[in-house]
């Protein structure tokens, strides 16, 4: 878990240098490409609410090569939590 963050946290660093925080998508935007190898094409089922003072979210990414991921976050200095649903024709995991 602590290599996947530091991984996380390198390459959001490296692909946010000198830009301005674009909020949550570009977070995990960045989490998929690294992380997954994924480019979002586009996000669906998005879900954000104050929780005790913290923004939780929920959404699903779709990735340019057809792949979807569950993606979830109860705390923003955390990274998301991703979850890979299964292709069409396979059991539904998400």
């Amino acid at each position: 878990m602590r290599h996947r963050l530091r991984i996380l946290l390198l390459g959001a660093l490296v692909l946010r240098a000198g830009a301005a925080h674009a909020g949550w998508q570009e977070d995990l935007a960045v989490e998929l490409r690294v992380a997954k190898n994924c480019t979002v094409a586009y996000l669906s089922q998005v879900v954000e609410r104050s929780v005790d003072g913290r923004q939780v979210i929920f959404a699903k990414a779709h990735c340019e090569d057809g792949r979807v991921f569950d993606a979830s976050r109860t705390d923003p200095v955390l990274p998301f939590d991703l979850k890979e649903c299964q292709p069409a024709g396979q059991p539904q995991t998400c």
